[in-house]
């Protein structure tokens, strides 16, 4: 080939490159890191947000139905449920592929029924050491409890090879699920995190390290990770032939003017994910101020700054900045370890405790003050939108007052015996509360207000300080005291705010170890029950148990104020499960 035929190709080359559209990037934070991609292990919403855009389940939600709406995912169809409710047959798309990796050989690996079966079977494993095990036990898949007590009492690895009648691939993309006892509500179950598919050649090829190597079947691969930084996602290349389609309400005109401008687009519709870690809030908003972040959920400090009055600042306004506020599904709560031998326990001088320290919480104060005004105060453990809630329920658990607070220690006698200005314990001997925390700034302000409101009734507190991963971990082996949490629902029914209660998910969901047979027979019930009045009276009694024993002060429902750059398209805060990166696409004045 001549010198002119190089020249010729080379320039022709330049012009296809300079021609290619620019990447579509869209860039986010999160105010706390991740723990890894493993789906078993998944402990955290960070994680659990990456995670659900890397693999799939079996069904997701409608992104802009509401109220929100089941549709299949990895599934071609909705399934098949028997009248008992205990049996559910579901098809499976054919041709989903997982991404490449060394595990599969060089050779396309499709996700087959066999998929789900060995990944719902993880989570019973000993050794994976599920924080989601207590969710996945109540669902009694036949068989499955049994397979992982035979390798907790033969001390042998769990028997992945062995069937059970509950979990069972029919054929190639045809599963079958079997339960014990009814359950109408097992298709909530089935999204997201607890059926998020894994092949089993990826997890043993990997072994200890498979939160480093997510391979899934989701619509992003993982780029790039650097721990508590970054996390970069880009577009799976062999992510299925999937367009953009919605169901919103005949009045919901913003829902309908997403759908009418995204229909037909093939997902995903951005190139790349780029998500920083930036913990503290204002760096976080100030990245968001200069366009960096294409979108930011406004942190509770900016808030006077950037929604005074509660309406969008007129400089945002100007900009084009578009916001959603949303009274979430999240709630926050202090639980008390029941464990612990100062805070836990049953007997009247133990509840009388944990209701006076939840007595004299200001949470009013915590709203105005510490959450710019974005928050509800709880009366019970159940969120909003959750089946179970009721707006109009007034409770102990959202009273402030520090007359009955003192009035409560008096009684059992908490008393300041020896005249320092703090309380005793009943036999005289010193009483101090501890109180896990962060070491973010925003934590220490929470701290202050805290001590302050403890102080006002008599108690003195400490705060021991250390990163969200290791409270977590001391949290699920019952070693914390006391520590504040928040929880987000993945499915539309209040069943998991009371599995928070429920005695045998001690250690999983369950982080106050409260064991109380009134709640756990009452969880049972609403297990099987199907919706109606009878159900919501049993979660009644579930509420006003959970008041009278106080094993967490439920302290509010969490308002977020969802703020997105002119240039990003089709955005909706996700109710449920936190998949949204490909369900939006960026403008041509994108940055």
């Amino acid at each position: 080939m001549d010198c002119l035929a190089i020249v010729l190709i080379g320039a022709a080359g330049s012009s296809a490159l300079a021609a290619s559209p620019p990447l579509k990037v869209l860039r986010i934070a999160f105010n706390t890191a991740e723990n890894g991609f493993d789906p078993a292990r998944l402990g955290d919403n960070t994680s659990l947000v990456l995670t659900t855009h890397l693999f799939e389940g079996l069904y997701g939600y409608d992104p802009l139905a509401r109220p929100v709406k089941l549709v299949p995912i990895s599934a071609l169809t909705m399934p098949v449920v028997s009248s008992d409710f205990r049996t559910w047959t579901i098809r499976l798309k054919p041709g989903i592929l997982f991404t490449d990796d060394p595990a599969f050989k060089g050779v396309p690996r499709e996700l087959v029924a066999e998929d789900f079966v060995y990944s719902i079977k993880r989570y019973a494993d000993p050794a994976v050491k599920s924080p989601l095990w207590s969710t996945i036990e109540q669902a009694k898949f036949k068989g499955l409890l049994a397979l992982r007590e035979l390798a907790i009492s033969s001390k042998k690895p769990f028997d992945y090879d062995r069937p059970i009648e509950g979990l069972r691939a029919v054929d190639r993309h045809t599963l079958q699920l079997k339960v014990e006892d009814p359950r109408p509500r097992l298709g909530m179950s089935l999204i997201g995190f607890s059926t998020n598919a894994v092949a089993r050649e990826v997890v043993e090829h990997y072994g200890a390290a498979i939160a480093e190597h997510p391979v899934g079947t989701g619509p992003f691969r993982l780029a790039q990770w650097r721990r508590s930084s970054l996390i970069v996602l880009e577009r799976n290349p062999l992510y299925r032939d999937d367009h953009y389609d919605a169901d919103p309400g005949p009045d919901d005109l913003e829902g309908q003017a997403i759908l009418k401008r995204l229909r037909g687009k093939r997902l995903p519709m951005v190139d790349r994910v780029e998500a920083a870690i930036i913990e503290a809030g204002q760096p976080r908003w100030l990245a968001f101020l200069d366009g960096s972040l294409d979108q930011v959920t406004v942190p509770s400090e900016m808030v006077a700054q950037a929604m005074p009055g509660g309406k969008l600042a007129p400089y945002l306004e100007k900009l084009g900045v578009q916001v959603q506020v949303v009274l979430s599904q999240a709630v926050s709560f202090l639980y008390f370890n029941m464990e612990d031998p100062l805070v836990g326990g049953y007997t009247p001088d133990k509840v009388a405790l944990r209701r006076a320290i939840g007595l004299g919480m200001d949470i009013e104060r915590e709203i105005r003050v510490m959450r710019g005004g974005q928050a509800v105060v709880a009366h019970s453990p159940i969120a909003a939108n959750l089946t179970g809630y009721d707006p109009a329920m007034r409770s102990e658990n959202g009273e402030y007052s520090v007359t009955k607070a003192k009035a409560l220690l008096d009684i059992f006698g908490y008393l300041d015996v020896n005249g320092d200005g703090w309380r005793e314990r009943p036999d005289g001997t010193p009483l101090t509360l501890e109180m896990a925390s962060k070491t973010d700034g925003n934590s220490r302000q929470y701290d202050e207000l805290m001590q302050r409101n403890m102080k006002a009734i008599g108690l003195r507190i400490r705060f021991k300080v250390a990163q969200w991963p290791e409270n977590a971990k001391a949290a699920r082996a019952g070693k914390l005291m006391m520590w504040t949490q928040g929880y987000g629902s993945t499915a539309p029914d209040g069943l998991a705010a009371i599995e928070r209660l429920y005695g045998p998910a001690a250690g999983g969901a369950n982080l106050s170890r409260f064991r109380l047979p009134a709640m756990d027979a009452l969880y049972d019930r609403l297990l099987a029950l199907p919706d109606g009045p009878e159900r919501l009276q049993a979660f009644h009694e579930a509420k006003e148990l959970a008041v009278a024993y106080m094993p967490e002060k439920t302290t509010v429902h969490r308002v977020f104020s969802h703020m997105t750059q002119p240039w990003l398209l089709g955005y909706r805060p996700p109710l449920f499960g936190g998949r949204w990166f490909d369900l939006v696409d960026k403008g041509s004045d994108r940055r």
